[in-house]
């Protein structure tokens, strides 16, 4: 079964679930929709980093804690002193664990980084999803996602597809040999086509150019945001960061550039570069 396929009987399964949970369930059933695919990015993060499972356990405690925070709180924007606090109180917690664990000395620099990375990282970009779920109305917001998740999954999809087809120089081998510049352009076409169905679609009410615009600079982000998670894996020498989704690799390789695509995306909203209709 080739890889295409294995992804398309995947996004199968998982597409009408998460549809309905956006269109038709409560918010709260989304949020924690998200919430848990946080948390299960974040065991497989903290398994590149942390070979124990108690660094495990006390790694992704604290992501879906900090998620939980930055969700309710739009990053610090209700609540910006809960926000600030914790922020502030990442690095010396992850200091602290260390200290607490003089078994892992030997690896005490790479696994607080990774204590401070992994919140920030999955935990804090990942918030900007179920917040898009919230802006206007219900069909906006749940427009707004699908319109991101579009960006980075099409983009995925169609650079796949361009790469295998077209080959030509590789885009970074030594980070990842597979990808080439066609792929590369191939994923930036998907995610301007993202935007291009959906202002003609699910969500008339996105501006067609700036939303092009938008989706073609989080796409470029996204693709970097998978560069940077090639990075981690080469740096532990694994391929996927895990193996619970068929065709994908773990639920780390399928957000790595989503959570780029998806700040960006909340970013230009919440500054007003993108105004929906």
């Amino acid at each position: 079964m080739s890889n295409l396929l294995r992804r398309f009987l995947t996004a199968l399964v998982f597409g009408p679930i998460i549809l309905s949970l956006l269109y038709l369930g409560p918010s709260l059933g989304f949020t924690i929709f998200v919430c848990v695919a946080t948390g299960i990015a974040a065991w497989e993060f903290f398994g590149l980093s942390h070979p124990d499972r108690a660094g495990r356990v006390v790694g992704t405690v604290v992501t879906i804690a900090f998620h939980l925070l930055v969700r309710f709180t739009g990053f610090g924007h209700t609540a910006p002193g809960w926000f600030s606090l914790a922020v502030a109180t990442l690095a010396p917690f992850a200091l602290l664990v260390s200290l607490a664990r003089p078994s892992r000395i030997s690896n005490a620099l790479i696994e607080s980084g990774a204590l401070v990375l992994g919140p920030l990282y999955l935990g804090g970009m990942m918030a900007a999803i179920p917040l898009m779920h919230d802006v206007g109305r219900r069909s906006q917001g749940a427009g707004l996602v699908v319109f991101t998740l579009m960006i980075a999954w099409l983009s995925d999809t169609i650079a796949m597809f361009f790469g295998k087809t077209f080959k030509g120089p590789k885009l970074y081998p030594a980070v990842s040999p597979n990808k080439t510049w066609s792929g590369a352009l191939g994923g930036l076409l998907g995610s301007v086509l993202g935007a291009v169905i959906a202002h003609f679609g699910y969500l008339p009410s996105l501006p067609l150019l700036s939303g092009v615009a938008v989706a073609a600079v989080a796409g470029v982000l996204g693709q970097l945001g998978d560069l940077c998670e090639s990075v981690l894996k080469r740096a532990v020498g694994v391929k996927d960061s895990g193996e619970i989704l068929p065709g994908h690799g773990g639920f780390l390789d399928r957000i790595d550039a989503l959570c780029f695509a998806a700040v960006t995306v909340y970013l230009t909203l919440r500054v007003g570069w993108l105004v929906l209709a």
